[in-house]
């Protein structure tokens, strides 16, 4: 942490949310913090870690805030406060021309599922994991992030991967001849419930930064930034202000 500047933990494997091009932070979410950033009048710095410890560095002050495809619990909020910024979802991804498809979390019963360890996407499977039928057991891999679930989905050793609503977008798009979708965009909570929100993370009573962050993202929002962000990387349908789940 230093001073003139925001340092953000994040985890750059997840294009277009957050990836690194030519070894620089890229996409939605390291763009966002950088217009952020310039409206505290301070320099963006990212640091680039794995999922599960984003939460620890938080802890130990390695940086101010983490910005990673992070939804918002009931539990996080326990320890941690949260400024929405984005409206997630989960999706199923098949290898092409699979022909499987997913209405719910329940329907992976059967099916082993990579997943990156500690995230929204293994919470939600955990859920419903006790419900399976004795026969078909619900049988998790966990990875450290989510371009390794998919990875394992290409080469055949799985059949379907449980990442981000625009995680899958992004790789069908581009890999159209190896992937297809094979969900709907779910909550991770359940049939008819509201899909996660993602914030930004900022440690549980810092209350000056928090309110700067916000208010940094209202203005974001204001000037228009925020919504020409989302529409550079394909991603309206993640818009906060939105209600419709």
């Amino acid at each position: 942490v230093e001073e003139g500047v925001l340092t953000v933990g994040t985890n750059l494997a997840a294009p277009p949310m957050g990836f690194a091009d030519n070894g620089k932070p890229s996409g939605f979410e390291p763009e966002l913090m950088s217009a952020i950033a310039e409206k505290m009048c301070l320099d963006p710095k990212f640091v680039n870690l794995s999922f599960q410890g984003l939460f620890p560095g938080l802890v130990a002050k390695r940086f101010d805030v983490v910005s990673a495809r992070v939804g918002i619990t009931d539990e996080r909020k326990k320890s941690f406060d949260f400024v929405p910024v984005f409206k997630g979802g989960l999706r199923l991804v098949a290898k092409k021309g699979s022909g499987l498809r997913f209405e719910t979390e329940k329907d992976v019963c059967g099916h082993p599922t990579p997943v990156t360890a500690g995230s929204t996407q293994m919470a939600a499977l955990q859920k419903v994991q006790d419900e399976c039928p004795a026969d078909k057991p619900m049988e998790l891999r966990t990875f450290s992030d989510q371009i390794e679930t998919l990875n394992e989905v290409a080469k055949g050793a799985v059949e379907a991967a449980f990442v981000d609503w625009p995680i899958a977008a992004n790789i069908i798009q581009l890999r159209a001849d190896d992937f297809e979708e094979a969900s709907p965009v779910i909550s991770g909570k359940g049939p008819g419930t509201p899909r996660n929100r993602n914030g930004i993370v900022v440690r549980k009573g810092e209350d000056a930064t928090y309110d700067a962050v916000e208010n940094a993202f209202n203005a974001v929002v204001e000037d228009g930034t925020y919504e020409n962000i989302m529409t550079k990387w394909n991603l309206s349908d993640g818009d906060i202000r939105k209600t419709n789940d």
